[in-house]
């Protein structure tokens, strides 16, 4: 079994709001990981950090790197002090809708940032999910959201290729997906080309 460092304790620079988040120096997926082909994980032992942070108290959220450390604990302290403390989450897919519309002026790196965090609040989320069955409007402007990040993926990096290849097969596109795939050897990319070989359009779990 691994030994993971405690969590870090970060608070929202514009609320003084006081989250708990996994520390960046866990690297390594535990054995209770359970991962999909969007790239989302589930992991209890070491959990997913938001790209970007849900705030109880803000209108919107806030980037891990802009929070401020409280404290990087061991876990004697961490128990005694801090782990009462909410779990950093990423905003509501309502919320990150509303993310969107409000930062006009992002740079890239942002938008792709909170575009990812969107379609995994679509495709993980009960609230996200529970959206695109009764919400027309909000289903269009997810499916619009889920364009532009295609758009501003960068075929050129293998990580972004991989999530772009995804996306093309999530969107009924598979010979794109295929393409995008065409130099990947590795054993996900193949279960992802198999999937758009027969057809298939839902997000799965691969781990």
């Amino acid at each position: 079994m691994l030994e993971f460092l405690p969590p870090i304790i970060l608070e929202c620079p514009d609320c003084g709001e006081v989250y708990v988040v996994s520390n960046p120096l866990n690297n390594k997926p535990s054995e209770k990981r359970i991962a999909f082909s969007d790239g989302f994980f589930i992991d209890e032992l070491n959990p997913r950090v938001p790209g970007i942070i849900g705030c109880v108290t803000c209108e919107l959220g806030f980037f891990p790197e802009n929070g401020k450390l409280i404290a990087s604990p061991e876990w004697e302290e961490f128990h005694e002090k801090w782990a009462h403390l909410k779990r950093a989450a990423p905003p509501s897919a309502g919320n990150l809708a509303l993310e969107l519309r409000i930062r006009r002026k992002m740079d890239e790196k942002t938008e792709k940032i909170i575009l990812k965090e969107f379609w995994y609040a679509g495709n993980h989320s009960d609230a996200g999910r529970k959206l695109l069955q009764k919400n027309e409007k909000f289903k269009k402007f997810w499916a619009k959201s889920l364009e532009r990040f295609e758009e501003l993926l960068n075929a050129e990096n293998n990580y972004e290729r991989i999530l772009k290849a995804e996306l093309n097969r999530q969107f009924g596109r598979f010979d794109e997906c295929l393409m995008l795939l065409s130099s990947f050897t590795d054993e996900f990319s193949e279960i992802i080309r198999k999937k758009a070989t027969a057809g298939e359009t839902e997000v799965f779990r691969v781990i």
